[in-house]
């Protein structure tokens, strides 16, 4: 299954769960996504520009606005069938969305504010754009077993631009460069400012994050470090630039995924985790000169 044949089918997934007034399992999302959860949320939300719940959101007032205007149905009725628990929050809701109360939509005599169901058949294209980004490069390499280690955070796609902050606000660049330079052991991957991991991604958007560098395993950290253990394997190193980090994240998974579908591999979501390398050469030299900047990428891959 190619990529916009997923979006398409946690699409159509979406559309059934709020045709019946139930709730999203995203336990369900990620199965059919075959991707954790809490990284095919953020990638919706980069290739749709709306979030899970603010669609599911979006198409039950739709669906009910068009009940209300068409069917002798009851608001009360109607609030039920897509998955309100009290006629109040159903008219507050309705009301934000399409302008006009459920009473009103009833009378007919007012546009409604419909929000069509998402359609991924071209997936280079984001709220009616052109995906700015393009795969540069992708290889196949062998690693040895290794440790990331930096500054942990536990955080989600919402709040990772403020970890960000944090982290460059701190003094591990610091401690980074007190450890003896016999222990770092990255001969795959080239000089770089900074280095990301996330994994673990748990519940809707939870996930746990690394900044750091890559040393070898058993390395004495610093105070205050974490260490992540990552096992010897194959991996996939991916380039993907753009004339921005924003533009780059908004198609890197798109992108990732189709590259190495294309290749007869998969991503190893066993022992998933998602590292994003900001080299010297391809992002930091380029963003000072206001050109445009490359963000490697590493996974595992079967």
């Amino acid at each position: 299954m190619n990529s916009s044949e997923i979006f398409d089918s946690v699409v159509q997934y979406l559309e059934s769960v709020i045709g019946s007034g139930g709730k999203v399992d995203y336990s369900e999302v990620g199965r059919i996504a075959v991707s954790p959860a809490a990284l095919f949320q953020r990638i919706f939300i980069f290739v749709s520009g709306i979030s899970i719940a603010d669609y599911t959101r979006k198409r039950r007032l739709t669906l009910a606005g068009c009940d209300l205007e068409n069917n002798d149905i009851s608001v009360m009725d109607v609030a039920v069938k897509y998955g309100f628990d009290s006629h109040s929050s159903f008219t507050r809701a309705f009301k934000e969305h399409h302008g006009i109360t459920p009473s009103e939509a009833k009378q007919g005599t007012s546009k409604l504010n419909d929000y069509p169901p998402i359609n991924f058949s071209d997936m280079r294209f984001i709220g009616g754009k052109r995906i700015m980004a393009e795969m540069k490069k992708i290889t196949y390499k062998e690693i040895p077993e290794r440790m990331m280690v930096g500054y942990h955070y536990k955080t989600d796609f919402y709040k990772a631009g403020e970890v960000w902050q944090k982290y460059f606000q701190s003094d591990a660049y610091e401690k980074l460069r007190s450890i003896d330079e016999a222990c770092f052991c990255c001969d795959d991957i080239d000089p770089c400012d900074s280095i990301a991991l996330m994994y673990d991604f748990e519940g809707k958007d939870s996930f746990n994050f690394i900044i750091g560098d890559y040393v070898k395993s058993g390395t004495e950290l610093p105070e205050g470090f974490i260490a992540k253990n990552i096992p010897a394997g194959l991996t996939a190193h991916i380039q993907i630039e753009g004339n921005g980090i924003p533009d780059i994240i908004a198609s890197a998974y798109i992108l990732i995924t189709e590259a190495i579908e294309k290749t007869d591999k998969k991503i190893d979501f066993d022992n998933f985790y998602w590292c994003e390398v900001y080299t010297i050469e391809r992002f930091t030299k380029p963003q000072k000169k206001g050109e445009k900047v490359i963000i490697d990428y590493i996974m595992p891959v079967i």
